[in-house]
């Protein structure tokens, strides 16, 4: 990347070049789990998601546009580059349950949670329904 003099410099404070980090969400339902990435600029194509270790895995690359010969780049803020996110997920996450879809730059995961995690509903019973309580003796 060749940078020559900058006219918008005097617009834009300076700070120095991050590699792309993709910015995630996660939203926490009853019976899932739904995680969200902004992706901008990439398609299914250019991901690669994997469970691996309790962790879900999310990697890519995010290229910068080929601006040809006769051109340079006088401002650059935009990061571009390699990426990876992990996402720690809970225990007995079945992976082939997990459901990914890419629409308009944004990645969505939905993570079924292990039927360990989601919430059991516990009746009270009355009369004969009821077991007696053991107590322990000492």
């Amino acid at each position: 990347m060749t940078l020559v003099f900058d006219p918008f410099a005097p617009l834009f404070p300076r700070h120095a070049a991050a590699a792309f980090t993709a910015p995630a969400d996660v939203l926490v339902g009853e019976n899932d789990l739904l995680l969200t990435m902004d992706l901008p600029g990439l398609t299914a194509d250019d991901l690669e998601i994997e469970l691996l270790e309790g962790s879900l895995s999310v990697r890519g690359v995010r290229r910068r546009p080929d601006v040809g010969e006769d051109k340079s780049w006088v401002h650059a803020e935009r990061p571009f580059g390699r990426f990876e996110r992990r996402i720690k997920l809970p225990v007995g996450v079945d992976p082939d349950s997990i459901m990914a879809r890419m629409d308009n730059g944004v990645l969505s995961l939905i993570v079924p949670k292990p039927e360990a995690l989601k919430p059991k509903t516990i009746s009270i019973g009355t009369g004969s329904e009821q077991r007696e309580l053991e107590t322990a003796t000492a």
